[in-house]
């Protein structure tokens, strides 16, 4: 599996809170090493999975999540079109952003936002966070809900 770094914990509140983590799925490692650190500078947890197939072992584990962020075009039988299909209809509610350099014309039924490659750090970090909110939103605060979403 790629790497599952699950997020920082905090002191806030006396006990320790957990980030609720983005899924990031990107199969060419340097692009996603990259989006993820942008992430994880702008203060959010970071799942990472290398391929469709990958982050749906993930999902299935039931793995608390905040958003999918997910390549489109990946090696393997399902792309990211598929895993964001397959996210919908297990995870429905939660926001999806594709990062693609084609993303389709009307993507409304796959995804909430899409990125087209090559995009910068702000660029993906002011997505998140409208999707999700800053990171202390996508806190479990003992309630298993992701108070952003």
């Amino acid at each position: 599996m790629g790497s599952a770094r699950y997020g920082a914990s905090t002191a806030a509140g006396g006990g320790a809170e957990e980030l609720i983590p983005v899924l990031l799925v990107e199969d060419e490692v340097f692009i996603r090493l990259a989006n993820a650190d942008w992430l994880r500078d702008a203060g959010y947890a970071v799942i990472e999975a290398a391929g469709a197939q990958e982050a749906l072992d993930i999902i299935a584990t039931g793995q608390q999540l905040a958003l999918l962020a997910t390549d489109i075009n990946m090696p393997g039988k399902l792309d990211g079109l598929d895993l964001a299909a397959r996210f919908r209809s297990d995870r429905p509610g939660l926001p999806v952003v594709l990062l693609s350099a084609h993303v389709p014309g009307d993507y409304s039924e796959l995804a909430d936002a899409a990125l087209s490659k090559p995009f910068s750090a702000s660029q993906l970090v002011a997505v998140v966070e409208g999707l999700i909110g800053r990171p202390w939103q996508t806190k479990n605060h003992g309630t298993g809900l992701n108070n952003a979403c």
